[in-house]
């Protein structure tokens, strides 16, 4: 047990500095709800705020990071995950639209519940179904913000403890290169959505007021932040030692 917990809390110092920076981030975000008032917060997390952008620009910096590690490494695992990051950077700002203001293609007009260029908005990838209303039954595991969701919960929390639980996926992940985040720094993500619950329950009771859309925006920052995080000690850390080895 006491090898088990030495393994899964990285006595790294770039891994350390990036969960302590991933950590006080989220914290600071989240602060904003005790010392600004409503209407600066709906204004700093509305549609194409503060927020939104720094969500974008993360994920997009994770990107090139990640881009970075396959011209390194020319493994096609980093690529992936490089496209990954480069398609939700365009999807947060659904693909730039309203920066160079052009009209969405007839399809989306017609099945886009905010008439924009972008998937995570069409009928069948949005959280709600109109109307403010929120799907439920198997309809709401198909929306983009729960496969996110998922995405940084399988690959930031539980793929790091069965690595170490499992040598067999350690040795796979190994085998294709997939880097294997720290669950120090993976748990950040579970830190951010306690703390978005937290706020979302004792302070936001509206969930369709634009107060709440505000701390969802927030929330996607802290954890895109938290990918560019990763990926940064990715690069001082873990991938770089293998590339020496290599």
């Amino acid at each position: 047990m006491d090898g088990f917990m030495k393994n899964l809390l990285s006595r790294d110092r770039h891994v350390l500095k990036y969960t302590l920076l991933s950590f006080s981030v989220i914290i600071a975000s989240y602060l904003m709800y005790l010392f600004l008032n409503e209407d600066t917060i709906i204004k700093l997390g509305k549609e194409d705020g503060l927020f939104e952008y720094l969500t974008a620009l993360s994920f997009l910096v994770t990107s090139v990071l990640f881009f970075i590690i396959y011209l390194r490494r020319k493994r096609i695992v980093h690529l992936l995950f490089a496209l990954v990051f480069f398609f939700g950077m365009g999807e947060e700002v659904s693909w730039g639209q309203r920066i160079f203001n052009y009209k969405s293609p007839g399809y989306f007009k017609e099945n886009n519940l905010q008439d924009e260029f972008n998937l995570h908005n069409l009928k069948i990838f949005d959280s709600q179904k109109g109307g403010g209303q929120y799907k439920s039954g198997l309809s709401r595991f198909f929306a983009m913000n729960f496969l996110y969701k998922l995405f940084w919960l399988m690959y930031g929390v539980i793929l790091p403890v069965i690595c170490l639980l499992l040598p067999i996926v350690k040795r796979i992940t190994d085998r294709i290169d997939l880097p294997v985040p720290p669950f120090i720094l993976g748990a950040a993500f579970l830190f951010n959505w306690i703390a978005a619950k937290a706020i979302f329950t004792a302070v936001i009771l509206d969930r369709t007021s634009h107060y709440y859309y505000a701390g969802i925006e927030i929330s996607e920052f802290c954890s895109a932040f938290v990918f560019v995080c990763l990926v940064t000690s990715f690069l001082l850390t873990g991938m770089t030692a293998k590339r020496k080895m290599a």
